[in-house]
Parts: structure tokens; sequence; C-alpha cells
């Protein structure tokens, strides 16, 4: 069985459930490991998670897809979540690293389910083209504004009237 990671893909997370013997290296997530089970090893380690259930200590699968990967309950309610047992391998959407991968499955390698908040993202594929997309943006200090410098005055003026107050009450004295 083939199954493609598309390259636009964002927010799911594949779910397979490894039956017989795993590949050496698979706990480690080492690309020998990855091409034994999925016929590639194009994928990124650090967004695949291989989950022994029996070494969750106290925690379901569900559970632990909920606390761990913010997958939502309802999302959960997928009956063949609710049954798996043994070795799991998560592969999330950002281990494909923004290319299409295939993964060609192994024997012993079944594709549970895909669960996740799929996210829509279409990025422009090349360059804007727009007149309005050109051009650089100055930097540089915005002058001040009239009621800046107007404020400004008031505060001298004020500080003015506040220095003659002061004189003329130290001379009265």
């Amino acid at each position: 069985m083939t199954l493609t990671i598309p390259a636009t893909d964002h927010g799911l997370i594949r779910i397979f459930k490894v039956t017989g013997p795993a590949p050496e290296g698979l706990d480690t997530r080492a690309p020998q490991a990855m091409q034994a089970l999925f016929g590639t090893d194009a994928l990124d380690p650090d967004f695949v998670d291989v989950v022994d259930t029996r070494e969750l200590s106290g925690l379901s699968l569900l559970d632990y897809l909920h606390q761990g990967y913010d997958i939502p309950d309802d999302a959960l309610a997928d009956p063949a979540l609710r049954d798996l047992r043994g070795l799991v391998v998560l592969i999330m959407s950002r281990a494909a690293r923004g290319q299409d991968v295939t993964l060609t499955l192994a024997p012993q390698v079944s594709h549970v389910t895909t669960t996740g908040d799929p996210v829509r993202l279409n990025a422009p594929a090349a360059p804007l083209a727009a007149t309005s997309a050109t051009g650089t943006v100055s930097g540089g200090k915005a002058p001040p504004s009239a009621a800046a410098m107007s404020g400004r005055v008031a505060t001298i003026a004020l500080l003015v009237l506040f220095a003659v107050v002061a004189l003329m009450i130290w001379v009265a004295s």
C-alpha cells in the first residue's frame, strides 16, 4: 500500500500500527528504520513519534493524543483508535518537510487513520507580480505631528510660568 503526504499538508497526524518485528533503530527513528517501514528516509525524524502503548503508564493512546498533541475529543471518537494497542508510529504533516512524500508501507505496517485539525494554507507559489507589491519601505522617524509640537510648546510655557511664579514668591518673602 502506498500513501502520499502532499507538500501542502498541514496539521494532520497519520497513525500507523506496526505488527510483527520492528526494525532496529525504530525507537530512535533512525533513517534505516524509516526506510524499512515506510519505503523512504525523507521523513524528518523530529516529527515522527514512536509509541508503545504498553509503556504509557496508565494513559490510553487516546489520552496521549489528546494531552500530547491537543487532538480534540471529537476527533478521537474514531473506533479504530479506541482499541489500538502495541507499537504505533505517528507521522505529523511537518515530517514531509514541505515536499510530496510517498510512503510505501511494509507488510507489517498498516495505516489506522489520519487525524488532527487540517490547516488550509495556500501560500503563493511565485513572487507577487503586482506593482503594489514592489518597492522598498523607507525607514526613518516620522516628523512630529502638530499636536505633539503644540504639546511641547505648552509644556515649555508652563515651565517658564512656574519659574516666574517661584521667582515672584521668593522675591516677595
